[in-house]
């Protein structure tokens, strides 16, 4: 499970933050998506989404003072239940992937193995794991 980021083929269109917002949401307030794109015109933009297993370490599981995040069969995931928001996540992730919202941490937790914003990606910028070449 996962999904593969190839920057040199996103085009900066927010297809994927749009559906990210709508799956977790139910509307488009791409605030609120779980992956974040940010050009860095004329290099590349920045795809800022979790990377699980890419991501070295974790730090983000480590960093949670009340172990509100975990690895679950290679999903790092958060228990909004346990999460106080105090923000010590979003200050280690490398990939600038957790955002604190209305005193909770989010990020991507894979749409429960159908992500939307790869579903969304027209340029496959964006790709499952098994689709990648």
């Amino acid at each position: 499970m996962g999904f593969v980021v190839d920057v040199e083929r996103c085009t900066e269109c927010k297809r994927c933050a749009i559906a990210c917002s709508l799956a977790k949401t139910g509307a488009v307030r791409i605030q609120d998506s779980r992956i974040d794109i940010r050009p860095t015109w004329p290099d590349v933009p920045e795809i800022r989404v979790c990377r699980f297993e890419d991501c070295e370490g974790q730090p983000c599981i480590e960093s949670c003072p009340v172990s509100a995040i975990r690895n679950i069969e290679g999903v790092i995931l958060i228990d909004a239940e346990t999460c106080i928001g105090c923000g010590a996540c979003e200050a280690v992730c490398p990939y600038w992937a957790i955002r604190i919202r209305d005193g909770v941490a989010l990020k991507c937790d894979l749409c429960a193995g159908d992500p939307a914003c790869v579903k969304e990606c027209v340029t496959a910028a964006l790709r499952s794991k098994e689709a990648a070449p």
